[in-house]
């Protein structure tokens, strides 16, 4: 059995220390803007297309069915669904999915080449045929001073701008700046009239929910009265696609509460404590959810418990020797089946050998402890906290040349300052000092 030493290697900029471990953050208004505005020209990970799907992507089943659905629809396929939500707690994978379909609408056929095993290429629109509106609503404000006073500022009025700029958000003003959902007027005029194809991509909708329900006592049923009206306009007219990231009620905030509060201070401009905060939040996420979203299919979660560890070897690693996972897992499941009267029952299963292979590098009780009880502690930021954390431990454990034949969680090195601080500083806990 030889040691990760041998078989893994490490992408470079985590073995030379140049790694960024912000590059995990995804933010989709930063790719609209990399696209719609011509004086942006910073490219990371996220907005370099290329990078994008050659290294910073798993196609998970999900989203593979994401992209089919979504440029099926738009390619003419009304059978495929014209709404999809995506759910899973804070750093799940939502905006990556919404970023794929983002560099999709804008690059099409340009991108044939990376879309092996992702999407049909029959699929693929031309550059320019799609007009995309993205909405991070975690920064879509809910109201805006003119003159003395606090005008609204919707997302149906965020949408018609990003869609037609300042000349189609002037013919709808009217109705952009009232917190009355708008009818079927507004969406003929922004969406009937159009010969482009609309792609409609609204991420972190729970936390834009809340704050306009904070900021007026109907506001998250007026969002919700216009998502009906949006989905229900998209379903019977070809050539529109609608993706909302929304988690349940439990999920949505669970791990924000803090930061919820604080945001509904801010709407409010009164001090919002956390239990009232999070009451807010789940009234407006059940009042969308029960409203918008009752007659769509379950949402999608863009990445399983079962796909994380390919995930993370995506974007850590640049070669794996699968070979030598059956070969490490045969070893180890020998090991467990000698001593398995000290070991938990799940160790000499049958099927933990086959988890060893398909989690290899990574030990399945790393993966688990990282998905299950790392993942959801309060400002972790689900995925994206693990991969900053693996990243670390990695980059100690070939910088100190320790030969083990899989990644355990004895490796997260706590003298390591940097892993320390992912560990303890970010979710602020001391149930993880032991």
């Amino acid at each position: 059995m030889k040691s990760i030493l041998e078989t893994c290697r490490p992408r470079d900029d985590i073995l030379t220390g140049s790694f960024n471990p912000e590059i995990f953050t995804a933010i989709l208004s930063e790719v609209i803007r990399y696209y719609q505005d011509e004086s942006v020209s910073v490219e990371s990970i996220y907005t370099d297309a290329e990078q994008f799907f050659d290294v910073a992507t798993y196609p998970t089943a999900s989203l593979r069915q994401l992209l089919g659905d979504v440029f099926g629809r738009l390619s003419g396929d009304n059978a495929r669904p014209a709404l999809h939500r995506l759910e899973t707690a804070f750093g799940g994978g939502k905006t990556h999915a919404l970023i794929a379909c983002t560099h999709v609408a804008y690059r099409g056929t340009e991108l044939a080449p990376l879309m092996g095993g992702i999407l049909d290429a029959d699929l693929l629109p031309e550059p320019g045929e799609v007009a995309v509106v993205g909405v991070q609503g975690d920064e879509v404000p809910v109201h805006e001073p003119k003159g003395k006073a606090l005008i609204p500022y919707t997302l149906w009025g965020e949408i018609a701008h990003q869609i037609g700029g300042d000349a189609l958000y002037q013919q709808v003003e009217d109705v952009a700046t009232s917190y009355a959902a708008p009818g079927r007027p507004y969406l003929d005029t922004v969406l009937g009239s159009r010969d482009q194809k609309v792609l409609i991509l609204l991420d972190e909708l729970a936390q834009y929910a809340a704050r306009l329900e904070a900021a007026r006592p109907d506001g998250g049923e007026q969002l919700a009265a216009f998502l009906f009206s949006l989905h229900g306009y998209a379903r019977t007219h070809p050539g529109i696609a609608v993706v909302v990231t929304l988690a349940g009620r439990m999920d949505a905030f669970a791990s924000q509460t803090k930061q919820l509060s604080t945001l509904l201070s801010e709407v409010t401009g009164e001090e919002v404590d956390e239990e009232t905060a999070l009451s807010v939040g789940q009234k407006a996420v059940d009042q969308v959810t029960s409203v918008a979203f009752r007659d769509t299919a379950p949402g999608l979660v863009p990445v399983r418990a079962a796909e994380l560890s390919k995930v993370l070897a995506q974007r850590l690693l640049q070669d794996v020797d699968r070979g030598e996972a059956e070969v490490a897992a045969e070893a180890y499941a020998a090991m467990y089946e000698r001593n398995a009267r000290l070991l938990p029952d799940v160790a000499v299963r049958a099927d933990y050998q086959d988890r060893m292979v398909a989690n290899y590098p990574f030990h399945p009780t790393l993966i688990d402890f990282l998905n299950n009880r790392l993942s959801t502690a309060e400002n972790f930021q689900g995925t994206r906290g693990v991969l900053r954390v693996l990243a670390y431990a990695m980059r100690c454990i070939w910088r100190n040349q320790v030969d083990a034949p899989m990644i355990h969680g004895s490796h997260l090195d706590l003298r390591n300052p940097a892993v320390a601080n992912e560990l303890l500083g970010r979710t602020g806990s001391g149930d993880f000092f032991p």
